[in-house]
């Protein structure tokens, strides 16, 4: 009799929970979220939840991916290349963004509508949802406290790295990936540090370059005796590496073109060219226009951008960084330095201008492995999970 009265209090409790935390909550405030996440581990504690396969309802199953946001950035990139291609498959799908603010006109051809928070806020607790995926920490919770029937957690980074001075967030985004969700990632090491750090087993969906938007096309500036270098990252994000980029190419006698969505060139930087929060359709254009693509950043799940420079005819020097090697092989189709080997990436960019052999080298190699990297595969991995058919690629 006590059994069933405290499984009845525990369904009284959680339903006022939701009722007080959710239903009357117009806008994602994380202060408040996290603050609710708390007693919701609270409430759960030592209550054994587990992952149920979707029903087979005989018709196309509901897919909803959870974003924190739709700014401009490589990681809403490929989970809208998920979301367009499992619609095309004929799954119903949709995006739930945590802001209030949706845009994504910077991502071409985006098919799949985006709902902001105060758009789909209640339907979280709605059960008809057969598929529910968190894409980042502050999605995840959400996604484990949400009614769906199949509850995935698409992890494409170790986001505890973002925020290494603040150790109250990175204990809470340590704890989402404890949390009783099904694991999928997009890069190998992930895997591996999922299962060595929590014991989670994981599902291995790479990501993919899309060919028809990454190619060499007509460029911004015609390219010139002079070598151009391009580097591309968030100025404002310490680990993107965008000053030790800068500082490994400011000596040299190249021009110098700059990417960044967030935080402008430093004042005393000298460059040639600035470009700010450009569309991802038109990333290509710039591309383009550059010889040798650098990267220098310290923090990174799937490397995107070199293999985006790849397809457009770069050479590319990369730092090590987790994801690097998924595709990277120095010499090959980069040339890799030490992570934060400023004097190490000046070198191999001097060796880039200097031996015309080893540059073409790593171009049509680079452009060799871009074809090899398609998203049907990628995908094909994702589907395969939510079918139940098997763990991925």
């Amino acid at each position: 009799m006590k059994m069933k009265f405290d499984k009845v209090s525990i369904i009284l409790k959680k339903s006022m929970y939701f009722l007080r935390y959710k239903l009357f909550q117009p806008s994602f405030i994380l202060s408040r979220e996290m603050r609710s996440w708390i007693r919701w581990r609270a409430l759960t504690a030592g209550i054994e939840s587990t992952v149920s396969a979707p029903e087979d309802k005989g018709g196309r199953k509901s897919i909803i991916f959870l974003v924190p946001g739709t700014t401009i950035s490589g990681g809403i990139a490929v989970v809208l290349q998920h979301a367009n291609r499992l619609s095309e498959r004929g799954y119903d799908v949709e995006i739930f963004s945590q802001s209030n603010f949706v845009d994504t006109s910077w991502f071409p051809n985006q098919r799949v509508k985006v709902l902001s928070y105060k758009e789909y806020y209640k339907r979280l607790k709605n059960e008809s949802i057969d598929i529910l995926i968190a894409t980042g920490w502050t999605t995840a919770y959400p996604v484990a406290m949400s009614c769906a029937v199949q509850k995935l957690y698409f992890v494409q980074s170790d986001e505890s790295r973002f925020f290494p001075e603040d150790r109250k967030r990175t204990e809470i985004i340590r704890s989402t990936y404890s949390l009783p969700l099904e694991f999928i990632t997009e890069a190998k090491w992930i895997q591996s540090w999922l299962r060595d750090d929590f014991g989670k087993e994981s599902s291995y969906a790479p990501n993919g370059i899309d060919l028809s938007v990454f190619h060499a096309t007509e460029p911004v500036a015609p390219k010139s005796r002079k070598i151009r270098v391009l580097i591309e990252g968030a100025i404002n994000i310490p680990y993107k590496g965008m000053d030790d980029a800068y500082e490994a190419l400011s000596s040299l006698d190249v021009d110098i073109w700059i990417v960044s969505n967030n935080g402008r060139p430093r004042n005393e930087w000298k460059f040639d060219r600035y470009f700010e929060n450009v569309p991802y359709g038109e990333m290509n254009r710039i591309y383009s226009s550059c010889d040798i693509f650098l990267k220098m950043s310290r923090v990174e799940g799937f490397f995107g951008p070199p293999m985006e420079a790849m397809a457009c005819g770069c050479a590319v020097v990369v730092g090590k960084v987790t994801g690097y090697d998924e595709y990277i092989d120095d010499g090959y189709n980069a040339l890799v330095v030490e992570q934060g080997d400023v004097i190490g990436a000046r070198k191999a960019v001097v060796q880039l201008v200097t031996d015309v052999r080893l540059r073409e080298t790593l171009i049509a190699n680079g452009l060799k492995t871009a074809t090899e990297w398609n998203w049907d595969r990628s995908v094909d991995a994702l589907e395969a999970v939510i079918m139940g058919t098997k763990s991925g690629t």
